[in-house]
């Protein structure tokens, strides 16, 4: 009988059914299917690669992308809309924003409560509200930063430490680049051209200055 038990508890072990994970798996990738990142065989799709480029926030910059939402925008605008995908932050002053900001605000909390409603449709109940994901309280900061302005002007227009806005605009970077890279796949050199723009004024002065402490 020992024997007989502890078979049946390693079948367990080695079937589907022991993955706790598993539901949410199968409804995660039913999401993916939805919005056309994988097909019915799970074959990995065109937007599937694009959102493997992107190191944060896959689904919203992907759906951003196949949008055109940043094709059309200056660098700057660029830089200060995709800030929200590296400030966590939750308590700040307000930004000061323009009419080119504000859209492209709006734009991303419709994507972000488009795919929540997705999941929960899908039966990913734990699904937190996408729409939270987001914070906007840098987005003029980095706005007058890519237009030039100087880090001791900048840190006047919002609260937020010195350190957080350095570390925020460092990360920015690197998501910047993720979505060049992201152009150059689906083969849009109007977007690669302006994420290499947009990514490299924001790289200058003290804000990617080598640290003392780290030489």
């Amino acid at each position: 009988m020992e024997l007989k038990n502890e078979y049946k508890r390693l079948v367990h072990l080695l079937s589907d059914d022991s993955l706790i994970l598993l539901p949410e798996y199968q409804q995660r990738m039913e999401v993916l299917r939805s919005l056309n990142y994988t097909n019915d065989q799970n074959t990995v799709q065109l937007k599937g690669r694009v959102a493997c480029e992107i190191s944060t926030h896959e689904l919203i910059i992907t759906e951003l992308v196949f949008e055109n939402v940043l094709t059309d925008l200056h660098p700057a605008d660029i830089a200060a809309i995709l800030s929200c995908m590296v400030f966590e932050q939750k308590r700040c002053s307000e930004p000061n924003l323009t009419t080119e900001l504000e859209k492209g605000r709006n734009h991303i909390l419709k994507i972000a409560e488009n795919i929540s409603k997705l999941q929960k449709e899908h039966g990913i109940l734990t699904a937190e509200d996408y729409a939270e994901r987001f914070k906007f309280g840098l987005m003029e900061v980095v706005f007058e930063w890519a237009r030039g302005l100087p880090f001791s002007e900048i840190t006047k227009l919002t609260d937020v430490q010195e350190g957080i806005i350095v570390r925020c605009i460092q990360r920015l970077h690197e998501t910047l680049r993720d979505v060049r890279n992201a152009a150059r796949i689906i083969g849009d050199p109007v977007l690669y051209q302006k994420m290499e723009e947009a990514s490299n004024i924001i790289k200058r002065d003290i804000v990617f200055a080598a640290s003392l402490y780290t030489q």
